[in-house]
C-alpha cells in the first residue's frame, strides 16, 4: 500500500512539472532557429494607433509619452485614464496625448480600458494598434518595427519585453534574478516559440493588433492575467502572434518586495485562473487542425521555474528511479534555459553570478503560495503596482 502510495505520488509530480520542462525544451531548441515572416509579398498599408491604459499613473505617464513621441512623432496616442484619482489625464494631455476619461466603478479590469482605446483609435480610422503600458519606455523603433511586421502580413505581434533595473536594484541579486526570469519568460521563450513557428505570446505590453484579427477575434479578456487569455483565444482562433526581436518596451520593476510580491501573485494566480478556462478552447482548436495550440496548451498550464525547480527537489526523497532521471532530464533543461536567458541580456557574467541567490528566490516564491491561490480564484481588478519612476 505504501509503496503504491509513493507511486500515484511520483506520478503526479511528474505530471505536473511536465508542461514546463516539455515548453522550455522547445523555447530553447527555438532559440536557434529565425523567427519566421507572416509571408506577405505585397506589403500593406498599415495606419497604426497607439493605446496605453493606465490608472493612477501621473509619476510616469509623461515619460512613456515622451519615448513614443521619439519612436512615431506622428503616430496617435490615446492614453485611457480608467478610474483615475490622481493628475493622469492632465499629465498625459500635457505630453500631447489624447485622454479618454473611463470613469466606472463597475469596470475594474485592464481589458476594460484596453476595449475603450481600440474602439476610440479604429473609429478614429486607424485599423492596428499598438499597447503600451503607462510604465514604460520603448525603443526608438518600436512604431517602424511593429509597422513594418503588420505591414508584412502578421495580424498580431508581440516586441522584446524586459524589466529596466534603477542602478541601485542592479546590486541585489533578488533584483537580478526577477529580471533574469523575465527576460526567459519575455523573450526566451518567445523568440523560441517564433523560430519553430509557433505563436510567441502576449505580455501585455509591446503587443500589437490588426483590426482584421480584432473582428475575427475580439478582445472580450476580462481576467487579471487578460493578456493570456487573449493569447489563448487568438491561437484558438487561428491567429498566430509573431515575434518583434529588435524592439523593445521596458518597464521598471516593483520598488518594494511587498509591491512585487502582489504583482507575482496576480500573475500567477491568473494564469491558473485562465488555464482552466481555456483548455477547452485549446483542445478543440487542436482536434481542428490548429498544431500551434500545442505549444500554448502547454504554456498556460506550465509552472513558474521557481515552483518547477521545488518540484524537482520533492522527487529527491522518493524512492522511485525513473522519477530521479526524470528530474535530471529537468535539471539540464534548465540548465540550458538560465545559461541562455542571461546570454540574451547586457551582463550575463553578472546575472550568471546573480544565480547564488535562487535558494533564498524559491523560498520567497513558496511564502507567497497562499496569495497565489487567492488570486487564482479572483475577478479582474486592475491594483496599481508601486515603482519607481522609469529612467531613459
Amino acid at each position: 500500500m505504501e509503496q503504491i502510495s509513493i507511486t500515484v505520488l511520483a506520478i503526479g509530480i511528474a505530471v505536473f512539472a511536465a508542461p514546463l520542462f516539455v515548453d522550455l525544451a522547445i523555447c530553447i531548441a527555438g532559440n536557434f532557429f529565425r523567427a519566421r515572416r507572416p509571408g506577405r509579398i505585397a506589403l500593406r498599408e498599415i495606419r497604426l494607433a497607439v493605446v496605453v491604459p493606465a490608472h493612477n499613473e501621473e509619476s510616469m505617464i509623461a515619460s512613456t509619452i515622451s519615448s513614443l513621441r521619439v519612436a512615431g512623432p506622428e503616430t496617435p496616442i490615446y492614453v485611457v485614464a480608467h478610474n483615475c484619482t490622481d493628475a493622469t489625464a492632465e499629465i498625459a494631455t500635457q505630453a500631447g496625448a489624447r485622454v479618454l476619461d473611463l470613469i466606472n466603478p463597475r469596470l475594474r479590469g485592464k481589458g476594460a480600458a484596453l476595449r475603450h482605446g481600440f474602439a476610440t483609435a479604429l473609429a478614429g480610422g486607424s485599423n492596428a494598434i499598438l499597447v503600451v503600458d503607462a510604465d514604460t519606455i520603448v525603443s526608438p523603433n518600436l512604431i517602424d518595427a511593429t509597422c513594418l511586421k503588420l505591414s508584412e502580413g502578421a495580424d498580431a505581434a508581440q516586441a522584446r519585453y524586459e524589466l529596466k533595473l534603477a542602478p541601485d536594484q542592479v546590486r541585489k541579486p533578488m533584483s537580478r534574478l526577477r529580471a533574469l526570469a523575465f527576460r526567459g519568460m519575455n523573450v526566451l521563450r518567445a523568440k523560441g516559440r517564433a523560430g519553430l513557428g509557433f505563436s510567441a505570446g502576449i505580455f501585455g505590453n509591446g503587443f500589437s493588433v490588426t483590426a482584421t484579427a480584432l473582428e475575427r477575434v475580439p478582445f472580450d479578456a476580462d481576467s487579471i492575467a487578460e493578456d493570456v487569455e487573449y493569447h489563448t483565444k487568438l491561437v484558438s482562433g487561428g491567429i498566430p502572434v509573431f515575434w518583434i526581436g529588435d524592439a523593445f518596451v521596458k518597464a521598471q520593476p516593483p520598488k518594494s518586495r511587498e509591491a512585487l510580491a502582489s504583482q507575482e501573485a496576480r500573475w500567477e494566480g491568473g494564469r491558473v485562473n485562465v488555464a482552466k478556462r481555456s483548455t477547452p478552447r485549446l483542445i478543440m482548436a487542436i482536434l481542428h487542425g490548429r498544431w500551434r495550440a500545442i505549444e500554448t496548451l502547454a504554456d498556460v498550464w506550465s509552472l513558474p521555474l521557481s515552483r518547477g525547480i521545488i518540484a524537482l527537489v520533492l522527487t529527491i526523497g522518493l524512492p522511485v528511479h525513473w522519477l530521479h532521471e526524470f528530474a535530471i532530464a529537468c535539471a539540464l533543461v534548465t540548465l540550458f534555459y538560465v545559461f541562455e536567458a542571461a546570454m540574451l541580456g547586457s551582463d550575463p557574467v553578472g546575472d550568471l553570478i546573480a544565480l547564488a541567490g535562487a535558494p533564498l528566490y524559491m523560498l520567497w516564491k513558496a511564502l507567497i503560495t497562499p496569495l497565489v491561490l487567492r488570486q487564482s480564484r479572483s475577478r479582474a481588478e486592475w491594483a496599481r503596482t508601486e515603482r519607481e519612476a522609469p529612467q531613459q
